[in-house]
């Protein structure tokens, strides 16, 4: 599993609520999408496919720069409550 993955599942998993919620409204609607369709539906990508009509190699990138962007939102949005 790889760095972004990690980190994007990891923030999920622990990330209060509120702060979720500020993290999800920052990605592209399409990143949003993908996103919550994998990580808080559980559809694999195969499904995420077939729900968004978009090819399997576009739902694969959407996932990886999903999770690149949405860990570093997470990121950004604790260090900003820390301060």
């Amino acid at each position: 599993m790889g760095w972004a993955v990690a980190h994007a599942t990891h923030a999920i998993q622990n990330a209060d609520r509120r702060l979720l919620i500020r993290a999800l409204e920052e990605l592209s609607t399409e990143y949003r999408e993908a996103i919550v369709l994998r990580e808080l539906e559980g559809l694999s990508y195969k499904e995420i496919a077939e729900v968004t009509s978009a090819p399997l190699g576009t739902v694969m990138s959407r996932l990886a720069r999903a999770r690149e962007r949405l860990a570093r939102c997470v990121a950004e949005l604790v260090n900003e409550e820390r301060s």
